[in-house]
């Protein structure tokens, strides 16, 4: 009986542990701030072919893309387990797809394409 007892009251404690309200996925907004690629492979790694730019993921589906000299304008979207980016300027053009989405945070974005035959990443961290 003094087993049961004890079991009963880790539980009960273990149990009132959890939040209420609370969801095992933070909230991000990716919307907030600019970001810039850390690592991008497609094939190869390309990340140096992105380093002059950031990226602002505005709310509406418009991203933009801002480098030294240029303002390149594309859209985004997100679903719960993908982001699709899509630009049709040829400079932005490799990034553009329906990634998964295998992280996110407040400071971190990090994509997979989503065919399993396909190795390709794409990294963003927020500046």
């Amino acid at each position: 009986m003094r087993n049961t007892l004890l079991y009963f009251l880790l539980f009960i404690s273990i149990a009132s542990c959890k939040k209420s309200g609370t969801t095992d996925e933070p909230t991000v907004n990716i919307s907030d701030g600019t970001w810039r690629i850390s690592y991008f492979w497609d094939q190869q790694d390309k990340t140096s072919n992105y380093s002059s730019y950031y990226f602002m993921f505005l709310n509406g589906g418009t991203l933009m893309a801002h480098g030294s000299s240029t303002t390149l304008t594309g859209t985004w979207s997100q679903t719960g387990t993908r982001i699709n980016i899509n630009f049709s300027n040829p400079t932005m053009s490799d990034l553009n797809g329906d990634w998964l989405k295998t992280e996110l945070t407040n400071s971190g974005i990090k994509l997979k394409d989503d065919s399993p035959s396909q190795d390709d990443q794409l990294h963003f961290v927020k500046n």
